[in-house]
This record gives structure tokens, C-alpha cells and sequence, in this order.
């Protein structure tokens, strides 16, 4: 990779939801670090990404939807705020696209703007090896590179032409393993005879509102004598209110904790019930022994018990094929069977160690020990910038033409 100081690349960020959100502030920081180029950010995040640099054209929670259930009746919404984001692409002209996750949202702006000459680099490759395998063909048209987080993920776009470049998995940059347990328990007044029980409901508004009912009600119906344990609540912003709100009436002891304080309760926790997402990652680099949840609603249960053809959900079974983390999904996300599940890695210390254990191999196969995601990646777009400005992007001879 070259690099040409004092120049300016502009590059425009698209993230759809908090992770994302983390991703692209991570990857805006490395660009820095590794190039002594100027770089201006223009699109859509949220806090992490502002706190680079990024004033974001609209809200990042007005795209932060998922399931059929949640996107029908804001439709309207997400189209309008869809072509917002095309029509300030095309005022900015950028010199690169990296949109990050949130495929129905940012890979429909990659497809509107495939004709515009300019790079789009799509991070956080979708899951075609687990449905819609078809989109791996179809992404080639409007995307110049895929970054994945997982190894075995590159063969499924390159086997279609479209180039897939294993960058790691940023959970290793997120600082879950680096919190202090005696910092958490002191600064939230916490005596080190009190047992604490993680619960992670999810990101976004639908995902609390379905499953905070079912995990008061498993808690609630558990054999499990609570009476010395604590809960503890890490909170994403953008959800906050909703579930202190819910919670408030809770006959258990309740930490809330800010983002801040995350790594740092992790580090002080038992255990864990956790919705299934990226959160079971930073809990594993946590050494947190968890059981793993998701509720949909009605039609996208029966949409994803139709198109998914996995044997497992969560990624630290998906990478280790074997149930390491007991999964409790869709129909099988009721308290009847949560709550023996909960039993088990809450009373089972072997069961706990074991996980513990199998976690250590999951966290080598996401990259551990080599150079940092963030790095890796920024150093790809990078890559596909500077191999663009080499062969006269379509961009830049289109401007020519026009002079």
C-alpha cells in the first residue's frame, strides 16, 4: 500500500445500527493512524462515529430496524431517508463507499449508486453461507469489495467474481476482556458476596420489548433462589429508556449500566442470558459462561424458520459446530425451557469452565494474535482506493468527459 502525504481522500460511511456504529469509528480511527493522508467523513452513524469526526445527514436509529414486523409500517420512512442518502452521495462525490452491515438498508444504496463510478466497499460481509445464498452473484454488480469478518466467508463472493478480503473479527479491539470486576463492583456499591446475573435483551426497540416479558417470566418461574444475586443491565442508548422503563417494577436488585461501564461489568458477572447477536462475542472474549436468546415476531419467525438452514445461530457454535451455548430461539423462546437452561450454567461450574474453555478456540479462529481488524481493514479500502486512482476510476474520467 502507497501513500501520498498531504492528500485528501473523502470517504462516506454508512452504518445502520450500534455495532456498526463502533466498526466505523474503529475503522475512521485506523485510516488515521495508518496514513499520513488527509481524510474528510460525510453519511450515517451514530455517537462512536460523531466522536470521530461525523456529523451523520440523519439520525442512525431512523435505519436501525430488523424483521419484516418492524419494517412495514416505517417504510415510508426508511425510502425517503434511502434516497436522502443516494442524493448526498451524489452531491459529495467521495472517493470511496464503505458501507458497514445493515444490508437492507446499505446495499440497496450501493445498488442505486452502482452506475456512479464510484468504490463501494461493503464491510461486514452478509450471511450467504446461511440464507439468500443467491445474493453473493447479485452483490457483484454493485460493489467493488467485501470485507468479512469471518475466514471461511471469502470463498462464498469469490467464487462469483466479486473480491472478499478476511479481515478479523473487530470484537478483538472491543476491550470486553480488559475490565475490572473490583472498578465495577466498587464504583456500583456491589458487596463480593453478591452474585451477578448479566441480562443483554438487545439493541434495538423490538428485540427489549419481546424479550424482556420472557426473561422476567424464566427468571421468575426458575427453581433458582435469586435472593443473593444482583442483575446487571448494560444498556445501549438508543434503548435505554425503554428498558429502565420496562425493568422498574422488577421484584429483583437491578444495575443499569452505561456503555462506559460495560467491559468493566463484564468482568464482574457470573453469568448471562444474552439475545443473540454480537454481543455473544464480547462476552466470550469476556471469559461471561451465557445462554443465548432471540424472539421474533410472528411473520419473520415464519420467514426465518423457512430461509435459514442452520444448524446453529449462535456464531461461537457456528465456528466450533457443536452447542457450546445453549441456543433458545424463536419457538423454543419461552421460560419453560430458558429457565432450566439458565439453571445449568448458573449452579454448573464444569458446565461453565468448559464454555470458557471452547471459547479460547473460537477467539484464535476471529484472528486473534494477528494484526488488529480495524488495521486490516482500513488498509484494504485503502487498497481498493489507491488501485482505483491507478486504472482513472469511471468517476474521475466521467468528470473529464463533462469539462
Amino acid at each position: 500500500m502507497s501513500d501520498t502525504s498531504g492528500a485528501t481522500y473523502t470517504i462516506y460511511i454508512i452504518a445502520g445500527e450500534p455495532s456498526g456504529d463502533a466498526l466505523g469509528a474503529r475503522l475512521m480511527e485506523s485510516f488515521r493512524q495508518i496514513s499520513s493522508r488527509n481524510f474528510q467523513f460525510y453519511g450515517i452513524g451514530g455517537q462512536k462515529m460523531a466522536s470521530q469526526g461525523l456529523a451523520s445527514i440523519f439520525p442512525m436509529s431512523d435505519i436501525a430496524l430488523m424483521g419484516i414486523f418492524e419494517i412495514l409500517p416505517e417504510a415510508p420512512k426508511l425510502i425517503r431517508r434511502l434516497n436522502e442518502t443516494v442524493k448526498d452521495v451524489k452531491a459529495r462525490q467521495p472517493d470511496a463507499i464503505v458501507t458497514i452491515d445493515s444490508p437492507g438498508f446499505s446495499l440497496r444504496v450501493a445498488k442505486k449508486l452502482k452506475d456512479s463510478g464510484i468504490p463501494i466497499v461493503h464491510y461486514v460481509a452478509p450471511s450467504v453461507w446461511a440464507w439468500k445464498s443467491w445474493r453473493a452473484r447479485q452483490m457483484r454488480a454493485y460493489l467493488t469489495k467485501v470485507l468479512a469478518l469471518l475466514h471461511f466467508e471469502p470463498p462464498y463472493f469469490e467464487k462469483h467474481g466479486l473480491p472478499c478480503e478476511f479481515v478479523g473479527h473487530p470484537v478483538l479491539q472491543s476491550g470486553a476482556d480488559n475490565g475490572s470486576a473490583e472498578r465495577f463492583r466498587r464504583k456500583y456499591n456491589i458487596a463480593l458476596g453478591r452474585r451477578l446475573l448479566g441480562i443483554l435483551p438487545g439493541s434495538r426497540d423490538g428485540e427489549v420489548t419481546r424479550h424482556l416479558p420472557v426473561i422476567q417470566s424464566s427468571l421468575e418461574c426458575s427453581q433458582i433462589n435469586w435472593k443473593h444475586t444482583d442483575l446487571v443491565v448494560p444498556l445501549a442508548d438508543n434503548v435505554s429508556q425503554i428498558v429502565r422503563a420496562k425493568m422498574s417494577k422488577w421484584n429483583f436488585n437491578v444495575h443499569f449500566v452505561t456503555e462506559t461501564d460495560k467491559y468493566d461489568a463484564f468482568a464482574a458477572l457470573d453469568s448471562a442470558m444474552a439475545a443473540s447477536g454480537t454481543v455473544a462475542l464480547e462476552l466470550a472474549l469476556a471469559n461471561v459462561p451465557f445462554i443465548t436468546i432471540y424472539k421474533m415476531a410472528p411473520v419473520s419467525n415464519y420467514l426465518a424458520r423457512r430461509l435459514v438452514r442452520l444448524k446453529y445461530v449462535n456464531l461461537i457454535n457456528i465456528l466450533l459446530d457443536k452447542p457450546v451455548v445453549p441456543e433458545l430461539l424463536l419457538e423454543s423462546c419461552k421460560p419453560e425451557l430458558i429457565a432450566p437452561a439458565l439453571g445449568d450454567i448458573w449452579t454448573k461450574k464444569k458446565l461453565r469452565e468448559q464454555q470458557i474453555s471452547d471459547f479460547k478456540e473460537v477467539l484464535k479462529l476471529l484472528g486473534a494474535g494477528h494484526e488488529p481488524p480495524g488495521t486490516r481493514a482500513a488498509k484494504a479500502v485503502l487498497d481498493v482506493l489507491e488501485h482505483t486512482v491507478k486504472l482513472g476510476s469511471k468517476k474521475t474520467r466521467l468528470s473529464e468527459e463533462n469539462r
